[in-house]
This record gives structure tokens, sequence and C-alpha cells, in this order.
């Protein structure tokens, strides 16, 4: 009689643990699939891309270049699934086109003319989203964060 209560007591618990991990692993699924990256994640995953992007192009590694392009495009396209009312003055698309035509030719003066004009874009989207004090330009050393201004920008220093 002792054993078959011992048996039965192990068997709950074991069913009672059985449905617990079962619950877990179900809202687990459930807020994977409901999650959504902040903004401003996202722009952090962008500005590693850019800037590798950048690296890759003064490199001449025009293969890895073109494969930066790609993922930049593709993170600028989610970040405009999730914050569809963040649009940037410069579509992804014009983005891929001008930078892509760049890459494929090799041509380093059409790569930085695209490259600036991206750059000016990002900064047209931040002065929009009354984020101005986000300055983004050419990386300027090899850091994964050199391609951001720090200080005010020029014309609020003079405030």
């Amino acid at each position: 009689m002792r054993a078959l209560r011992i048996s039965l007591a192990t068997l709950l618990i074991a069913l009672f643990f059985a449905h617990a991990i079962s619950a877990a692993e179900e809202n687990s699924e459930r807020r994977a699939a409901s999650y959504v990256p902040r903004l401003a994640d996202l722009m952090v995953v962008i500005q590693i891309r850019h800037a590798k992007l950048f690296y890759a192009a003064k490199a001449r590694n025009w293969p890895a270049a073109d494969y930066e392009l790609e993922q930049l495009v593709a993170s600028l396209v989610e970040a405009g699934r999730y914050y569809p009312n963040t649009a940037p003055p410069i579509t992804p698309e014009k983005i891929r086109s001008a930078l892509s035509e760049a890459i494929k030719t090799k041509n380093e003066v059409k790569f930085d003319q695209a490259f600036d004009e991206m750059n000016a874009g990002c900064n047209r989207c931040h002065v929009a989203a009354d984020r101005a004090f986000i300055v983004i330009r050419r990386p300027s050393y090899p850091s994964a964060f050199s391609n951001q201004q720090y200080g005010p920008r020029p014309i609020d220093r003079q405030k």
C-alpha cells in the first residue's frame, strides 16, 4: 500500500512537471512569434552594417561590400515593416540601386557619392523623427561606431 502511494505521488509530480514544461514552451513560442525588436536596436544593427559596407568597399573587397549592402537593405526593410510610420526619405531600394551599381562596376568614386547620399538620407530621417542629434557620416577610423558624430551638430554648437 505504501509503495502504491509513493508510485502515485511520483506519477503526479511527474505529470505536474510535464504540464509545467509544456506550458512554458507554449508561452515561449507565443512570445517569440510576437516579438518586435525596438527601432533603436535595429538602428544599431544598421549602423554596424553601414560601417562594414564602407570598410569593405574601401578595401576593394567588392563581394563583401555587395553582401553588406544586401544585409543593410534587409535590415532597413525590416525596420520599415515593424515601424511603417518612420519611413526614411530615401528608400531601401534607392539605396540598393545606387550602391549596387557602384559595387558591380567597382567604381569607388560612384560608391562614395552613393554612400554620401545614403548618409544624407539617414540624417534627413533622423531630423524628421526629432532625432537630429544622431548624425551619420563616413566611418573615420576602424571602429564599428566611428560612423556617428557624437559631438553636437556644428549648427547646435553656435547656439
